[in-house]
């Protein structure tokens, strides 16, 4: 890196590597039998501690080292309760045996390589782009990478994270697992597709309103890259039903397969076209990563069940359509009578509105099931026609 500087900060922030793992097992124990209120609160109670002592410290302290000492209180009050409350469910002690964990030491190998190679994926178009085109047009790419593909990486974790122990324990039933896993797929849809195919309308005007006039450039970025997002979006609960049937073997191999797609696509798009080439091998790449997922990663563990596949992504798909449309429609019929703020705020609230209605109005089993868990009171159920 060319930057002495960075040495010190580099090897204290190294000490979280020792402090966080022993944290981890109790979280995952935690996770196992579904104690995510006890997880939430030590987790925002880590933050707040780490956050306290940022501000504190930088107040008398004003250096870089006090925002990684902060990040050592969090990993440090974190694994601390987490220890103290996990130890109700396990108490370790001192035994050793190799062959008792040789299963768990296999899963764990797998699903380390696995996440090596997904890492790798999922920052190789930006590095590719540093390396052809300069920092400059990675920097532009970046931007709309964040908007448009992050978001659901961060989102749907959240979603997979709560439904993989509850996969775990009905591991066995396939045919309940089937149903469960389609939903879920069904239900991060619902969740990601209105929000990105609406970003993908309103771009023109969210560029510019938002990052400024001089990046208007990565607008057909920023579209593609929402097809991106939200094809990964739907890919993401796979890696939770392969956890749960203890194959995460299949991901690691097929993630080894896409980087062998991946890595001459956005090379040759680089190349050929620049950050739009790029970005069209990336968007290439994952729709034959989204047809191929059920025939080499969900069809193995859940059987022959392809209708359902394309039914539970077709779901949200419908229900977001008409933000698509009415976004794109009110966008047309304003544009130049408003100024560009109001011909955004107009695309969004006309695009949620589309999406409640049809929500509202939607006499599908899941989208019933969901409005009946979310709104319980009878006038509630009474407005969205709940019967």
């Amino acid at each position: 890196m060319h930057n002495p500087d960075l040495a010190p900060l580099i090897k204290t922030l190294s000490l979280a590597f020792i402090v966080i793992p022993h944290g981890q097992q109790f979280r995952a124990l935690m996770q196992k039998e579904l104690e995510f209120n006890k997880i939430g609160m030590i987790e925002t109670s880590s933050v707040l501690a780490g956050f306290t002592f940022t501000v504190i410290s930088a107040h008398y302290w004003p250096l870089a080292l006090t925002a990684i000492l902060g990040y050592l209180v969090n990993s440090a009050v974190r694994t601390l309760l987490f220890g103290y409350f996990g130890r109700k469910i396990y108490r370790p002690g001192l035994h050793f045996s190799l062959a008792s964990v040789s299963t768990n030491l296999r899963f764990g190998a797998w699903l380390t390589a696995d996440s090596i190679v997904n890492y790798i994926n999922t920052n190789l178009s930006t590095l590719v782009l540093a390396r052809i085109l300069g920092a400059g047009v990675a920097g532009g790419y970046n931007l709309a990478y964040n908007v448009a593909v992050v978001p659901p990486m961060k989102l749907n974790p959240i979603i997979t994270r709560v439904l993989f122990p509850a996969f775990a324990k009905i591991q066995d039933d396939t045919e309940k697992l089937r149903v469960n896993f389609y939903k879920l797929l069904s239900v991060v849809g619902i969740i990601n597709f209105p929000a990105l195919l609406g970003l993908m309308v309103v771009a023109n005007n969210f560029v510019p309103l938002v990052f400024g006039e001089k990046w208007r450039s990565i607008i057909p970025i920023l579209q593609l890259l929402c097809v991106v997002g939200l094809l990964r979006s739907v890919g993401n609960p796979i890696g939770s039903l392969l956890m749960a049937k203890a194959r995460v073997d299949i991901s690691f191999k097929f993630n080894v397969f896409k980087t062998f797609l991946f890595i001459p696509a956005i090379l040759i798009g680089g190349h050929l076209a620049g950050a739009i080439g790029v970005t069209l091998g990336f968007l290439v790449v994952q729709i034959i990563n989204t047809i191929l997922s059920y025939f080499v990663m969900i069809k193995p563990v859940l059987g022959s069940s392809y209708r359902q596949y394309i039914l539970s992504l077709w779901l949200p798909f419908y229900l977001s359509l008409p933000t698509f449309i009415t976004s794109y429609g009110a966008g047309k019929l304003v544009d130049g009578y408003l100024p560009l703020s109001g011909v955004f705020a107009l695309q969004v609230m006309i695009g949620i509105l589309s999406f409640i209605l049809m929500i509202i109005f939607s006499r599908n089993a899941l989208v019933m099931e969901i409005k009946k868990q979310l709104f319980g009171s009878a006038k509630m159920k009474k407005l969205l026609r709940v019967g």
